[in-house]
């Protein structure tokens, strides 16, 4: 789980000379965790959906419907598999839908487990992966203030969370002093400002937060 990327065109030849023989549909005998294998081998040029000439593999079609059904059926995942997919998360990704839908992923199962979800996924952020901060938690956290239906529950999680992690949840909102948090360099790997980027929903609920944390921090 969670490859290292693989950056060499001689490597990419021989992964796709390795697949060239899979058969379509090879899929639905898999367990969940050789499904997600297969999913983060693909984000990884591990396994290729495209030969030399561009042309699809056979590979393509599982990976895709591996995808959806993991989108469509979060009730398949425990709340440790968001752990397993935040390791995937890579900010340089060559192909940022990829990551996109692995945040969706998370979003979903976050959703489906509600309050233990959203309480869950703030006691773990620390553990995003250098390589995938902004994704694993910018984006996390955006979605959650983004979507009307989870975030009465964003509220009430913050709560529940202890207050480190709901001291790393604000810095996180705040962004302005993550890159010295998170020990990257600043020049580079900008963290992203909800400020910025944020519509007025988004910032009115940003400010709720920020709210929220302040007060319980100072109990």
């Amino acid at each position: 789980m969670a490859y290292e990327k693989t950056e060499s065109h001689d490597e990419y030849l021989k992964a796709v000379e390795q697949y060239e023989d899979y058969e379509a549909g090879t899929y639905q005998s898999m367990t969940l965790e050789e499904k997600m294998d297969f999913f983060d081998g693909v984000h990884t040029n591990h396994i290729p959906l495209f030969d030399e000439d561009g042309d699809d593999l056979e590979t393509s079609d599982d990976y895709y419907a591996i995808r959806d059904a993991f989108l469509e059926h979060p009730e398949q995942f425990t709340l440790n598999h968001i752990l397993d997919f935040m390791k995937m998360l890579d900010d340089e990704c060559y192909q940022p839908s990829f990551m996109e839908t692995i945040i969706k992923i998370i979003h979903n199962i976050v959703c489906y487990y509600q309050l233990e979800g959203v309480t869950y996924l703030f006691s773990h952020l620390r553990e995003v992966p250098s390589r995938g901060y902004e994704y694993g938690m910018f984006w996390n956290v955006r979605y959650l203030i983004k979507d009307d239906s989870v975030y009465p529950l964003v509220k009430e999680a913050l709560t529940q969370i202890n207050s480190n992690d709901s001291e790393f949840v604000l810095q996180i909102l705040e962004g302005t002093n993550m890159s010295a948090i998170l020990g990257i360099d600043g020049e580079t790997r900008k963290f992203p400002l909800l400020s910025e980027c944020g519509d007025e929903i988004e910032m009115k609920r940003k400010a709720e937060l920020e709210d929220v944390v302040s007060r319980l921090i100072s109990k």
